[in-house]
Parts: C-alpha cells; sequence; structure tokens
C-alpha cells in the first residue's frame, strides 16, 4: 500500500465527460489509463445529453494503491479527484466533492491542509495552472 498524504483536486476544462471518456483522451496523450483516481460527473457524459442522475455521480477512475498521473512531482503520494467542467461546477459535484474528501481525509489521516488545487501543487505553478478554477480556500474552510 503507497503512502498517501494529499489530495489534489482537478477540473475536466470541457462541459461534459466521464471515466471512459477521459481515459480515452489520457491514453491519447500516452497515459497508460486514466490518471485520476476519482471523477465527479455533471450530468452531461460524451453524448451531451444531460441525465439528472449523473449530477454530481461519482466514479472511480484509476485504482488508488496506483500512483496516479495527473500533478507531476505530487503523483505518488496523493489521490487526483477530477471534477467534470471548466468552472461551471454543479451543487450537486460540490456536495459528492465534499462528502468524498471527508471519507477520504478521514480513511487516510490527511489534514484539511493536505487538499489542494492543481494549481497549488509545482507542476501547476510552474505551469501557471488554474484548475480546478474554483476557490480552494473556500472549499477547505467548508471542510
Amino acid at each position: 500500500m503507497r503512502k498517501i498524504d494529499k489530495i489534489v483536486l482537478h477540473c475536466s476544462a470541457s462541459s461534459f465527460g466521464d471515466v471512459d471518456t477521459i481515459t480515452s483522451w489520457h491514453i491519447e496523450r500516452g497515459f497508460e489509463t486514466i490518471g485520476y483516481h476519482y471523477v465527479i460527473l455533471n450530468g452531461y457524459r460524451k453524448n451531451r445529453k444531460y441525465l439528472e442522475d449523473d449530477n454530481g455521480l461519482l466514479e472511480k477512475g484509476r485504482d488508488i494503491d496506483i500512483a496516479g498521473a495527473h500533478a507531476r512531482g505530487d503523483n505518488s503520494t496523493s489521490i487526483g479527484i477530477c471534477l467534470i467542467g471548466n468552472s461551471d461546477f454543479t451543487d450537486e459535484q460540490f456536495t459528492e466533492l465534499k462528502r468524498l474528501l471527508k471519507e477520504l481525509m478521514e480513511s487516510y489521516n490527511i489534514p484539511v491542509s493536505r487538499v489542494i488545487g492543481h494549481y497549488e501543487t509545482v507542476s501547476g505553478a510552474a505551469g501557471g495552472k488554474s484548475c480546478p478554477n474554483f476557490n480552494v480556500d473556500n472549499l477547505r474552510t467548508e471542510l
């Protein structure tokens, strides 16, 4: 079992998607599979038809026991979570995100200060990332 000491939050920078869609995108970029451990849907999959039951739905990506491919320099010790969207996330997504974060923080003994946005990582800051495109400080306050 690998040592996990942080959770890195991302967005898909797309108006639609799910684990299958992101897996395809990541394979096209040369990854073995999806780089994130979890994806939280906004209701729009690849066909872009809205499905209410998919709004806030949690899908599992890469196995949590395998290092992610989502934040260079932080992959080996982190969990990657991606919200589908660019900056227009739904209340249902944030509700599920907070539920998942609380569960993971408890399971892995991760303090709220170690829940970070991609833009707060070395690779994010160096690359000028704004991902996950919401204020993670505000989220940490709510946790």
